[in-house]
């Protein structure tokens, strides 16, 4: 009797835990999207710190490839607000609505929004659905009139960039408040406060674009509306103009071009011409004009179906581009016939 109801006490135990080794490379192999991890590592403490080891997360990244997945784009255009790559994820698309908020930037899985009731920004994770609400920045007005270009960051020296939805972050908002007046201030979340703005005199008539930022270093550039390139150092707070894009550029894409950092790991621009995806690297600025070389072209027509090269009279556009990802966005207008 003594051995049965130790035989049954054995039988009713909890098998032994899995070896780290093991679990890691279950783990490792689960697919890139981010939700699996975050759901990995709700399961316990244990897990979760398994899960958040940043050598751990320098792994999968390799293993996926070294570049992180893109989770989706947002849709100026129509409802949904945000279109998921996947239906994996835990925050709901239909919870941002275009009637209430203005999307501006996202880095990491973070969108940085605006609403355009209260004009208060959002930074919002798109895979846990964690929230924090900042206030605009106090040297500016608020109204629509004031042009403004944002970007979310990866707080200065996170070098690492495996886990940067548990690091601090950086707002970065640059805007004009008049046609000669260009500023820029920076948020971080570890203070909850906003630096000091500082203001260059652009001497002209122009405005910052509403076009996405290229961070290069510790530099973020943006372009004035009048194709001028400004750069804001996350060092030492300086915002300068370093110059005007050549005509040449221009003129090969339509005068349509993405900011964004090359191939080479400097700053970079890239356009559509027909069919064609031209992409360039900065080279030096001499008497204004920001010389560039011309690093290669990419034949779209690849890469389309044949109905949408079919359909398309004009020109493709860049709209967009993915830094960490290394992803461009195209938009191919069919014809209206």
């Amino acid at each position: 009797m003594a051995e049965l109801a130790a035989d049954s006490r054995s039988a009713d135990s909890p098998p032994p835990p899995m070896p780290d080794d093991v679990l890691r490379e279950i783990l490792l192999r689960l697919p890139p999207d981010p939700i699996y991890l975050f759901r990995a590592s709700s399961v316990s403490k244990h897990w979760r710190g398994l899960v958040h080891d940043a050598g751990f997360l320098r792994r999968c990244r390799e293993f996926h490839g070294g570049t992180p997945p893109v989770l989706g784009f947002f849709n100026f255009t129509r409802p949904p607000l945000f279109v998921p790559k996947s239906g994996s994820f835990v925050v709901s698309a239909a919870t941002m609505h275009h009637g209430d908020w203005w999307p501006l930037d996202c880095h990491r899985g973070r969108a940085l929004l605006i609403s355009r009731r209260s004009k208060a920004l959002l930074v919002r994770d798109l895979v846990t659905g964690d929230e924090r609400y900042l206030p605009l920045p106090p040297g500016f007005g608020g109204s629509w009139e004031w042009v403004r270009n944002c970007a979310a960051l990866c707080a200065a020296g996170h070098a690492d960039h495996c886990d940067c939805r548990s690091c601090p972050f950086l707002v970065a908002f640059i805007f004009s408040r008049s046609c000669f007046v260009t500023s820029a201030c920076l948020y971080s979340s570890e203070t909850g406060v906003w630096g000091k703005i500082t203001s260059i005199n652009t001497q002209g008539d122009q405005l910052v674009a509403r076009k996405q930022m290229a961070r290069v270093g510790n530099t973020l550039y943006c372009l004035l509306d009048n194709n001028l390139i400004i750069e804001f150092n996350l060092d030492t707070y300086s915002l300068d103009v370093i110059g005007k894009l050549s005509r040449d550029l221009l003129n090969s894409c339509s005068w349509h071009v993405v900011i964004m950092r090359a191939e080479d790991g400097g700053l970079g621009f890239a356009g559509g011409e027909r069919f064609n995806l031209h992409l360039w690297s900065s080279v030096a600025c001499t008497d204004g004009v920001v010389t560039c070389q011309h690093l290669r072209v990419i034949d779209l027509e690849r890469f389309l179906v044949p109905e949408v090269v079919a359909l398309c009279t004009a020109p493709v556009w860049a709209i967009g581009y993915a830094q960490d990802a290394d992803v461009i966005f195209i938009e191919a207008c069919p014809n209206a016939d």
